[in-house]
């Protein structure tokens, strides 16, 4: 609740700053055309990683009926959606929600949500790096620095998971069996972990060995949900303002909102600070007369506002599913009558 009152804090100033009429009638400017394709352009990408993440299990061997598969997909969408980490978090919610709808054991269903959030963040570093490079000569000295800092700070933690994982050097499970030697008290739990952690590393590296055409495809799906988010601003401003954005702006524009949001995603959704902080990056990246700070706080809030609608179907998906595990745990157990 605090943070969700320090995110709403943070809009009202937002949008007291910019003008609350200037930015919704941005967002009305629109119309029906522009708003049918801000929420189109978020169903594709919400289909394509679906999409991914349904190759990836085939690729196993793993058959999950696909209204679970969607029902988890867009409830571990959710969870991570409202907690401080966007990319991250809600995939606990997705393995307990599929975890026995096959036969398949847990530690190959973690494998393949691992494979798939791994791959996302693949596809993320191929679209920054394809324009960065160019439009980082057009920046200032100082945000070009940040931002060569960012890029290669998560470039060089995914390629670290992608070395760790295609090469199987399990560098994760042997580091909490070393926490093991460091916390005695804690040595019994830290080994147990260390298995599991190993058995899915094991999993995981199949992904590239094993099974690696499923993962090509599942790659490639991934970079075209990545490619609809990376033309998020374009589809806006396009159909509010007809603004045009250069390869290298649309770059820019997404490589600084993703390392944005790894950051300064601590409220609900990143409400008020996505915003404010897209302010400051539009102002960076485009020249002032394309765009208005009232139009880029709409553009923002449109968007929160498609997404939000995948927030709630995962939200009423896993309360469902909790009423109907809590249900089931409460229902008489009758037993039956064995013959005299």
């Amino acid at each position: 609740m605090l943070s969700i009152a320090i995110g709403l804090g943070i809009l009202i100033g937002v949008l007291s700053f910019v003008g609350w009429r200037e930015t919704f009638a941005q967002m009305l400017g629109l119309r029906l055309a522009g708003l049918l394709s801000v929420l189109g352009n978020v169903l594709m990408s919400m289909t394509f990683w679906i999409l991914s993440w349904w190759v990836i299990l085939r690729s196993y061997g793993i058959r999950i009926p696909l209204r679970s598969l969607i029902g988890a997909r867009f409830a571990g969408y959710a969870v991570s959606y409202l907690t401080p980490t966007l990319y991250f978090g809600g995939e606990p919610v997705r393995t307990m929600l599929v975890v026995g709808k096959s036969e398949a054991p847990t530690t190959r269903i973690v494998a393949t949500i691992v494979v798939e959030r791994f791959l996302g963040g693949l596809s993320m570093i191929v679209f920054i790096l394809m324009g960065s490079f160019y439009a980082l000569q057009q920046t200032p000295a100082a945000e070009r620095h940040l931002l060569a800092f960012a890029i290669g700070f998560v470039t060089f933690w995914i390629l670290v998971g992608l070395v760790n994982f295609a090469g199987n050097f399990k560098w994760i499970s042997r580091s909490i069996r070393l926490l093991g030697k460091v916390f005695a008290r804690w040595k019994k739990a830290l080994d147990r972990a260390s298995d599991k952690v190993c058995e899915t590393e094991d999993e995981i590296y199949y992904a590239f060995t094993k099974h690696w055409r499923g993962t090509l495809v599942a790659f490639l799906l991934q970079t075209v949900a990545t490619f609809f988010v990376y033309t998020r601003p374009q589809f806006f401003f396009w159909f509010s303002s007809g603004v045009l954005f250069t390869f290298p702006q649309l770059s820019l524009i997404f490589a600084f909102t993703i390392m944005l949001s790894f950051f300064l995603w601590i409220t609900p959704g990143g409400l008020g600070t996505a915003e404010a902080a897209l302010i400051g990056v539009f102002a960076l990246v485009i020249p002032a007369a394309k765009y208005t700070s009232a139009g880029v706080v709409a553009y923002s809030l449109t968007f929160k506002l498609a997404e939000s609608i995948f927030v709630a179907m995962g939200m009423i998906y896993l309360t469902k599913r909790g009423i109907q595990y809590m249900r089931n745990r409460a229902a008489p157990k009758f037993e039956e009558p064995t013959d005299p």
